[in-house]
């Protein structure tokens, strides 16, 4: 009985020491662990960019490369935002089957400072850049860039990331809504951009309709081709390479620009150009067509179609004739003396003051700017010039406006 006992003894004095040593081991691989963590040496940028490019190249080393870099040198950047931030690297990178990345360099501060610009330098401070390179010679290349702390350590910027990712994010937002034809939505996101007078709801409404048209019958690239040329903090550029010229003969470049403005809303530059409308080379009244740019008339045809002129001013010698007409003003050249008067071809027309003449059916004097974008939305991405191509050749059709913001002046002119 007393051998039992001893033995019970012995056998939980052995557990107690074998737990009190399971402890003290347990307690030292977390102290050895928090060791590691607070003594974790700092990273180089060529060692930051290798561990970058190692998530890049495969999606699951993300966490990988995050945990690998001193939490000094991310400043406080969650994972969530690493592996957003990644993601949107990766995107880049494969963008027009570029394939992996093999190996980078390392930019010079003048090259960082020419491709970024005083706004980003002067928000961020000093940067640092490396160019990712590929096994052949890529159309845009990616570039990842650093913040640079007083010591002269390279982090990356959490301001930096988050503001790529918002401006990524809104990019990809807009097209999903281009591609979805939501009209609505897409005028929500241009309004804010748009706050002069002129910029009516009516205006505003007719620029995304026209946009998502435009996206519907012209653009051939999927949203997953779009390339983007630019992004850094505040902006981002981006390349849609198969999209219909407006003949629907060939393909040609789109490009768009987002960026943040000052008030915290994103500008989104989306030109496209006014469509050629042949109705604006025609002279109107009322409903009727009277006369073309281009078009040869002798003066007789000239008097049937339009009446006797106010004025008449021929020379023959310059071959011009000017003939007036209440609020209207037409330049003939080429002109040549016939057996019963003279010949010309119809170069100019121009609206002046108040006139009963229309260029096409609904350009007039003292029509408003709002009234005329809302007709030929973009317009003024042109400086309020539309071009007209009849086959045979371009007309310009140019506006100018009064203190009112009224047109008094309309001119069509090859």
């Amino acid at each position: 009985m007393n051998n039992l006992k001893r033995m019970m003894v012995l056998v939980i004095s052995s557990l107690f020491i074998f737990s009190s040593s399971a402890c003290n081991i347990a307690d030292q691989i977390r102290n050895n662990v928090q060791e590691r963590i607070v003594v974790q040496e700092e990273l180089s940028i060529q060692e930051m960019t290798r561990v970058l490019i190692s998530s890049i190249n495969d999606k699951n080393k993300t966490a990988d490369a995050y945990s690998s870099i001193p939490e000094f040198q991310t400043e406080g950047l969650s994972y969530s935002y690493f592996y957003e931030y990644i993601n949107i690297l990766r995107d880049i990178s494969t963008q027009d089957n570029n394939g992996k990345v093999v190996s980078f360099r390392i930019m010079s501060d003048d090259e960082c400072a020419y491709l970024l610009g005083n706004r980003i330098l002067n928000e961020y401070g000093q940067i640092k850049g490396a160019q990712l390179l590929y096994s052949s010679d890529v159309e845009y290349p990616l570039y990842i860039f650093y913040s640079v702390s007083p010591e002269g350590t390279v982090y990356i910027s959490k301001d930096w990331v988050t503001s790529i990712i918002s401006i990524y994010n809104y990019g990809n937002h807009y097209f999903t809504l281009l591609e979805e034809g939501n009209i609505d939505a897409v005028k929500t996101l241009l309004a804010p951009s748009l706050t002069d007078a002129a910029y009516t709801d009516d205006v505003v409404y007719a620029k995304a309709s026209l946009l998502c048209d435009y996206y519907r019958l012209r653009v051939r690239s999927n949203p997953s081709e779009f390339e983007i040329t630019t992004l850094v903090p505040g902006q981002m550029s981006v390349r849609i390479p198969e999209t219909l010229s407006s003949d629907g003969n060939s393909f040609e470049d789109h490009n768009v620009v987002l960026t943040l403005q000052d008030d915290g809303n994103y500008n989104i530059d989306d030109k496209i150009s006014v469509a050629s409308d042949i109705n604006l080379v025609y002279l109107v009244r009322g409903d009727e067509r009277l006369i073309r740019v281009g078009n040869e008339y002798s003066y007789g045809q000239l008097l049937t179609i339009m009446g006797e002129p106010s004025s008449l001013n021929i020379d023959f010698d310059e071959g011009r004739i000017m003939i007036l007409y209440p609020g209207l003003l037409l330049r003939f050249d080429d002109a040549y003396e016939t057996s019963d008067s003279w010949s010309g071809t119809l170069t100019s027309i121009r609206l002046i003051g108040s006139s009963a003449y229309s260029i096409g059916y609904n350009i007039y004097n003292g029509m408003s700017r709002a009234q005329l974008l809302t007709s030929y939305p973009f317009v003024d991405e042109s400086d309020y010039v539309i071009e007209v191509n009849t086959g045979s050749r371009s007309y310009n059709v140019l506006f100018d406006f009064n203190e009112e913001d009224l047109i008094e002046s309309v001119r069509v002119t090859g």
